[in-house]
């Protein structure tokens, strides 16, 4: 897939793209110190068997800008359902399109997906936080909607449960989100 102007394009990540996979998850998770009760996100690392995990259990896409990695996002598939993982870009390329492309590339997959298992409907999920600018308006902006995990499937459910253990902070609400599209030929 590649954008309109043809300086980007997304691309399948491998197990050799861990660095810049790990580099662009550092850049972006930076923009949350801006925010003091979600300052400690700011300065929380990934370890690199978190990527490899990615890797193996679903795909792990990238946009390129000019051959240099600046986005990725992964996921994988539970309950008939793409989660989305992780979705990143890197701060000096925020606010460019660049994290709808890589959504753009998830929602193809889960269309596929969909298809191929002669399924009426391609659905998307994620958890995040539901009132920073950059997470749920963002994602509601391309399609989701907020929904319970439970209606979902029992993996969502508990997803959403330990999100919330893990990641709640005062003022900050997580929620579950899901993308839903009828899928043509399915």
């Amino acid at each position: 897939m590649n954008s309109n102007d043809g300086q980007r394009h997304v691309r399948p990540a491998s197990e050799s793209d861990i660095d810049y996979i790990w580099a662009i998850d550092s850049s972006a998770t930076k923009k949350f110190g801006s925010i003091p009760a979600l300052a400690d996100l700011a300065a929380s690392e990934e370890s690199p068997e978190k990527f490899e995990s990615w890797l193996n259990q679903g795909r792990v896409y990238l946009v390129e800008e000019r051959d240099a990695p600046v986005g990725f996002v992964a996921a994988h598939e539970v309950n008939d359902v793409l989660h989305i993982n992780e979705i990143g870009v890197h701060e000096d390329h925020q606010g460019k399109g660049i994290g709808a492309l890589l959504l753009q590339a998830i929602f193809e997959w889960g269309q596929d997906i969909a298809r191929q298992n002669n399924r009426d409907v391609a659905r998307v999920s994620l958890t995040t936080y539901a009132d920073v600018a950059w997470n749920g308006p963002w994602y509601k902006k391309h399609g989701f909607r907020k929904v319970e995990g439970e209606l979902v499937g029992p993996w969502h459910a508990e997803e959403a449960k330990q999100d919330v253990q893990n990641l709640a902070r005062p003022g900050y609400r997580r929620c579950f989100m899901l993308w839903e599209k009828k899928v043509v030929g399915g």
